[in-house]
């Protein structure tokens, strides 16, 4: 096997390295789809982290989300955390909104201008939230396989690469030694072969690898995004209740 790879040259360097982390990744990216909860353990998860919100506010519900493991933690979490950036962008732009309101109150639509901003800030968060479970899913469940998709590009160059300087050193020793003897030139074939062959070796099993887990990962965010949207209408009524004691 060393001789082997050690006819490969220098390209069979970083094609050893494109094989050590698409076999990382792999296991890394199936261990964590694998542990993605089920309906019932995700519902049981939404609930244990509603209950805390209501009784306990946000900042409770918040270390509860960051000290769990899971997507559905994550996702919680970055779903806090986006709301919080969104009250202070909401209290920043009051003075602009009550502005608005008592231009529209002194034109004659009365209490229904304060209506509209209301439902208007209310559906921008909703629509913000609603952004931020897709994108927390992504980056969870998707986390590494752009890499396992850039390997198993990159490997059959490389073995390609590797062909082309085996040929380049073959017909060099052509040029030099003449044709006589076979074995001049059977350093260079030999590393163009060995490239090709172990550039496809990787490239396939790990373009069917990441087409596998991608799919994967994409079946488990629309399953679990149902969850997250659920939470996020949580956290809205969880700050209008807060809103209506202030008042």
């Amino acid at each position: 096997m060393w001789e082997i790879i050690r006819s490969g040259g220098p390209i069979m360097v970083p094609l050893i390295l494109c094989a050590v982390l698409s076999i990382g990744y792999i296991i890394e990216r199936w261990w964590v789809l694998s542990k993605v909860p089920n309906e019932e353990r995700a519902r049981v998860e939404l609930e244990e982290l509603e209950h805390v919100l209501m009784t306990q506010g946000e900042e409770a519900a918040a270390q509860q989300a960051l000290g769990g493991k899971g997507v559905l933690n994550y996702v919680f979490a970055a779903l806090m955390k986006r709301y919080d950036k969104l009250m202070i962008e909401q209290r920043e732009f009051r003075d602009t909104n009550e502005r608005i309101i008592e231009l529209a109150s002194a034109g004659g639509a009365g209490e229904l201008a304060r209506f509209i901003m209301m439902q208007k800030e209310l559906s921008d968060i909703k629509d913000e939230l609603v952004y931020e479970v897709d994108e927390a899913g992504k980056t969870y469940l998707g986390k590494n396989l752009s890499i396992l998709n850039t390997i198993g590009h990159i490997a059959p160059l490389l073995g390609l690469l590797g062909t082309i300087t085996g040929m380049i050193i073959a017909f060099r020793s052509i040029a030099v030694a003449g044709t006589g003897d076979p074995k001049v030139v059977a350093g260079g074939i030999s590393q163009a072969l060995v490239t090709t062959a172990t550039g496809l070796i990787i490239a396939i099993p790990t373009i069917v690898a990441y087409r596998y887990l991608a799919k994967k990962a994409d079946a488990s965010r629309d399953r679990l995004e149902v969850y997250g949207h659920a939470f996020a209408n949580s956290l809205i009524m969880s700050g209008l209740g807060k809103q209506e004691t202030a008042d």
